[in-house]
């Protein structure tokens, strides 16, 4: 019995130490990545991208003035913008969709991809904040736009420490398992993704 014990745990052990060796699904090597110049898709992407810009900031900033702690504002992204991000993918052309990640997400619905992870990545070791970027990925172009952490922003995803009680309350009551938090203004937030079929 005890020899069973001691084998069943040096297997065991083997496995772990063999998975650990391995990468995870989830990353993948920055030269699988192709990056490609096409101002025409990174034209239309970026006015896909600007649309859903254009939809949500007005909104957000209205909220924003009415609340200036920012609470209103968090309950207004959480229940609204994922929303507002559904019914504008509407809009666009059947092969389009345009939507949020980060690499410190808040929505698990917003957990990046391994190409998303690649790329952002590379928009902060390069600070290319202003330059999109386009990916081929083979059925498909991605277009990323950069997004810098605003002032307003900080009201929710600044140091949660300086919060109102009220906002950490609603963040880890609708995001138990939150990484939003801690930037610093200019830090560099997340990115808008248009995918384009070809």
């Amino acid at each position: 019995m005890k020899k069973t014990i001691i084998i069943s745990t040096i297997l065991a052990s083997l496995l772990l130490l063999n998975g650990c060796n391995k990468s995870t699904p989830d990353m993948k090597d920055e030269t699988a990545v192709k990056y490609v110049n096409n101002p025409a898709i990174q034209a239309k992407g970026m006015k896909q991208i600007k649309g859903l810009i254009h939809g949500v900031k007005p909104a957000l900033m209205v909220t924003f003035k009415k609340d200036k702690s920012g609470v209103e504002g968090t309950v207004m992204c959480s229940e609204a913008a994922q929303e507002m991000g559904k019914n504008y993918n509407k809009t666009l052309p059947k092969d389009s969709k345009v939507r949020r990640t980060a690499l410190k997400y808040r929505n698990p619905n917003n957990k990046p991809d391994a190409t998303d992870i690649v790329v952002m990545n590379k928009l902060v070791a390069d600070h290319t904040f202003k330059k999109p970027l386009v990916v081929d990925m083979g059925d498909s172009f991605r277009v990323y736009k950069a997004l810098p952490t605003h002032k307003p922003c900080l009201a929710c995803h600044g140091d949660k420490r300086k919060m109102p009680e009220r906002m950490k309350e609603i963040i880890d009551a609708k995001y138990p398992a939150d990484l939003a938090t801690d930037f610093k203004e200019h830090d560099f937030r997340g990115v808008i993704v248009s995918e384009i079929k070809k």
